[in-house]
């Protein structure tokens, strides 16, 4: 069993979708790894998250991805706006927050809308960071 710290945090506000946000940036998710449950009133996804914040702790050209889930309570609907049927995965820019809704931000101006009673969210690894070449790069 590995000793390797997982991220495991919880979002109650707008501040704290920050985080999630800076932590899921760039994060790459399978259109087939979203689940909600309207009777329960939740939702979840899994995503592959680079690991940002691993950035200044590594000096050398290695970075690191893992396994996340991503799950919000409270959800009273969910609005999927701009998903292809033709693409499979899609990149994660940012999480946002108006009001009590969150909404998830992808590239193609995809994302996901979450009409939420109050934000109740939690962000955690599931498997261990493993080792990549590949950098997000932004223009």
């Amino acid at each position: 069993m590995s000793t390797e710290k997982k991220i495991q945090l919880n979002a109650f506000n707008k501040d704290d979708l920050k985080i999630f946000s800076f932590l899921c940036q760039d994060a790459i998710l399978n259109k087939n790894e979203f689940l909600y449950d309207r009777k329960k009133k939740f939702f979840a996804a899994t995503l592959t998250r680079y690991c940002w914040e691993k950035e200044k702790l590594n000096n050398q050209d290695i970075n690191f991805r893992v396994v996340s889930g991503l799950q919000v309570k409270n959800v009273k609907n969910v609005e999927f706006i701009n998903f292809n049927s033709n693409i499979s995965f899609y990149n994660l820019l940012a999480i946002t927050c108006n009001n009590k809704n969150i909404m998830l931000n992808f590239s193609m101006s995809a994302k996901i809308k979450l009409d939420c009673k109050e934000i109740n969210a939690t962000i955690e690894d599931i498997d261990i960071p493993w080792p990549t070449k590949l950098k997000p790069r932004h223009k």
